[in-house]
């Protein structure tokens, strides 16, 4: 009987320790990029902000708003939709070069294009804007 009972409490702690990494929370590895991995200078920006989707289907655009100077500077994204497709709504660190965007810049054309190089995730949601 006693061995029994030590099977089953081996084979429950035996489970419950495989199956810890799979129960862990937090974003998943694939859907950050180079995490801190660029240096700034040379052309190259980190960039703070929360990531919205202008239009839709194959002419959308993602757009990083930095809130932190005044006024706000949107930045549209230029790497991987897919990536910043899974970002719409959270705020992330954004390391790359930043050129001026072709055409006029304003609310739905931001004046700058920013080169995603690396990609850290900071939070589910964005920042609240301050007043």
């Amino acid at each position: 009987m006693k061995t029994r009972v030590r099977a089953a409490i081996g084979a429950i702690v035996w489970s419950t320790i495989m199956a810890m990494p799979g129960a862990q929370t937090g974003i998943p590895k694939a859907t950050q990029l180079n995490p801190g991995r660029i240096a700034t200078g040379a052309g190259n920006m980190i960039v703070i902000g929360c990531v919205s989707r202008q239009g839709e289907g194959a002419a959308s655009t993602f757009v990083l708003t930095d809130s932190r100077p005044k006024p706000p500077v949107p930045y549209r994204l230029e790497g991987d939709a897919d990536l910043f497709r899974i970002h719409v709504g959270h705020t992330l660190e954004v390391g790359g070069a930043v050129t001026a965007a072709t055409g006029p810049g304003g609310p739905g054309n931001p004046a700058l294009t920013l080169k995603v190089q690396s990609l850290t995730y900071i939070a589910t949601t964005c920042m609240a804007k301050a007043q």
